[in-house]
């Protein structure tokens, strides 16, 4: 059996990913990051996508207005393995020639603390949504720009990534922890 490391990241679509050096409404791109962590046989391994697109406005004090959208390229996927990346796009997992894009579209922001928030929103891939939710704490970074930051957990079987063989989850656990970082410029 080869050895390849399934992520369904799935986590995916969530909040940034470094890729490109724009601005993606209110996301700087180059020093955001999503990332995952999944276990294959016991073993943890990361992961991460290098193409996104995000539309972002976050305002802490009308949170009715804020709102996150994200899509992510499947396909690019960074697997730090170009035979695991190549396998992952398959579909048994991602089925990337049929669903290239994961999309995050938000529902509601609300506050749960003192700069801590959850966003409520629905993630899509594989032709799958569901219901998800993110919980991130905000801080200043040294340039004056807010950095935020969360984790949450995504059932891979929920979106059907990881069929056949691959669904057993001795081999690869279904849940995938997602980690993200998405810089936001200094205001004003």
């Amino acid at each position: 059996m080869r050895r390849w490391t399934p992520m369904v990241a799935a986590a995916i679509a969530l909040i940034a990913v470094p890729g490109s050096a724009t601005l993606a409404q209110g996301v700087l791109v180059d020093r955001s990051d999503i990332r995952f962590v999944s276990k294959q046989m016991g073993v943890n391994f990361e992961g991460r996508f290098r193409k996104w697109k995000a539309n972002v406005v976050f305002l802490p004090n009308d949170l009715a207005k804020s709102r996150a959208e994200f899509d992510i390229d499947i396909g690019s996927i960074d697997l730090a393995s170009e035979d695991s990346e190549s396998e992952i796009r398959g579909p048994l997992w991602f089925d990337t020639a049929k669903f290239p894009v994961a999309h995050f579209a938000s529902t509601s922001f609300r506050r749960t603390g003192p700069d801590r928030y959850d966003i409520a929103g629905k993630l899509s891939m594989k032709g799958i949504t569901r219901d998800c939710a993110i919980p991130i704490v905000v801080k200043r970074d040294a340039s004056g720009g807010s950095v935020a930051e969360g984790s949450f957990t995504v059932k891979r079987l929920d979106y059907r990534i990881g069929e056949g063989l691959w669904a057993d989850t001795q081999t690869v656990a279904d849940d995938v922890l997602v980690r993200v970082r998405m810089a936001l410029p200094a205001a004003g």
